[in-house]
């Protein structure tokens, strides 16, 4: 770049309501409030391995991973 200064921009979160996932969230709202922290926190924690950060408890990810394909 010419200059020093790094472009910055504003991250930005895009919610497709019709993509499978968005429609298990909000099935889990209306139907099963602990289904739904289970699903919440899975993503979170898959976001934070996405971006190269540590989630907090990797045993419990790896069991939250197993309780939802029994």
């Amino acid at each position: 770049m010419p200059n020093s200064e790094s472009v910055k921009a504003n991250k930005v979160l895009e919610i497709n309501t019709s993509h499978e996932v968005f429609k298990a969230l909000k099935e889990a709202f209306a139907q099963d409030k602990d289904k739904l922290k289970l699903y919440t926190e899975l993503l979170y924690n898959q976001a934070l391995l996405i971006e190269g950060l540590p989630i907090e408890d990797p045993v419990d990810f790896t069991n939250s991973i197993c309780k939802i394909m029994k």
